[in-house]
């Protein structure tokens, strides 16, 4: 729920407020690359359940920001904005950590992925529940303080515990296809959104962007313990093979973007969703041209494929409508499709059988262990 408020709220903030700038992705876009920035950090994995709490709290408090400084008069400069901007990065950084300090992936808790549909239903519920004493904005803050309080409860449960990160570097699929959905959910409130050539209302735009980011994958997730259930495990190769579908699936995504019929916008938004869902279900394994990349730069292209591409479409959408989108996702599509190719490729194991001085070493130790037993 913290994750999806977040792509909700601080996208429609944007677009509500009116801000010229990259079109008001702005705000979505800091929070997106804040959370980037914080998670697998040191700092974040070993903040302490205080900081946690804190960081929570004045989240909470910040969802009335831009609302308290829109009755301000500063001139041609828009406090609401700064406002937006700063509750946007701190909503990032809490983000980050929580992600960073949670030991197993939302999709396995449980043997059913009951909790990303829970998290979709609750958000949607509180987002047009017809509260007169209550606005908008209201709702979103209570619904933030429920996700603070448990995760602050959950901190000082696990505060003895060894906090231990899952994270690892990222592939190939790892970087592109996350990518893509963000943009998806950043793009949702644009002027000149794609997908408002399907003829979507608001709302069943916003339900339709839940149901891609949280329904799907996990009926996907079902559906692949059904089909493995009676397997033995996949392995490296089945992750693999789950890998390279998934970079399919958004190059496929690609092509449809070609097409200016409904089906083609349908297919267009539906195969990106699937690769995401497949990604989400998904082995933890290396393979890919990230793979042997330094931390820093895997994190740096997950920054310009995300919010770095989601700021250029805000920028140019007003004079190239949804096409600004469709150039964005053709372009990791483009990416997916070569990194697809790659994963394809047999690659032969080679054991350490090693070097020639490792080899006479060896020779002299076996040599000296003989001498020894005479």
């Amino acid at each position: 729920m913290l994750l999806l408020l977040g792509w909700l709220w601080l996208g429609e903030q944007g677009m509500r407020l009116g801000w010229s700038l990259a079109s008001g992705v702005l705000a979505v876009s800091l929070w997106w690359a804040a959370r980037l920035v914080c998670r697998g950090s040191n700092w974040a994995l070993r903040a302490s359940p205080a900081v946690m709490g804190l960081c929570g709290a004045f989240s909470v408090l910040g969802v009335w920001l831009p609302e308290a400084l829109r009755t301000l008069d500063a001139g041609a400069f828009n406090l609401a904005h700064v406002g937006l901007l700063a509750v946007a990065v701190l909503w990032g950084l809490w983000s980050g950590m929580v992600e960073t300090r949670s030991r197993v992936s939302t999709f396995d808790l449980g043997v059913v992925a009951w909790h990303p549909v829970l998290a979709a239903l609750g958000v949607a519920v509180v987002w047009w529940q017809p509260v007169s004493s209550l606005p908008a904005t209201g709702r979103v803050a209570v619904l933030l303080a429920i996700c603070a309080v448990v995760l602050y409860a959950r901190e000082r449960a696990n505060a003895g515990a060894l906090p231990i990160c899952r994270g690892q570097r990222a592939g190939g699929s790892s970087v592109l296809v996350p990518s893509a959905m963000g943009l998806m959910m950043g793009g949702l409130w644009l002027g000149h959104a794609w997908c408002v050539g399907l003829g979507w209302s608001t709302s069943e735009m916003v339900l339709g962007h839940l149901a891609m980011m949280a329904v799907l994958p996990a009926l996907v997730a079902l559906l692949g313990r059904v089909l493995t259930s009676s397997e033995v495990a996949a392995g490296v190769g089945g992750a693999r093979r789950r890998s390279v579908l998934s970079l399919a699936s958004l190059a496929l995504g690609a092509w449809m973007l070609l097409g200016d019929t409904a089906v083609h916008g349908f297919l267009g938004m539906l195969l990106p969703s699937l690769a995401w869902a497949m990604h989400c279900s998904r082995s933890r394994i290396g393979g890919g041209w990230v793979d042997q990349s330094s931390p820093g730069l895997s994190r740096g292209l997950a920054l310009f494929m995300g919010p770095g591409l989601l700021i250029w479409v805000g920028m140019i959408s007003p004079l190239q409508g949804p096409y600004a989108m469709q150039m964005a996702l053709a372009l990791l599509g483009i990416l997916a499709a070569m990194q697809a190719l790659v994963l394809c490729v047999p690659r032969w194991v080679a054991h350490p059988a090693a070097a020639p001085s490792d080899h006479f070493t060896f020779l002299r130790k076996t040599k000296a262990q003989a001498n020894l037993g005479d």
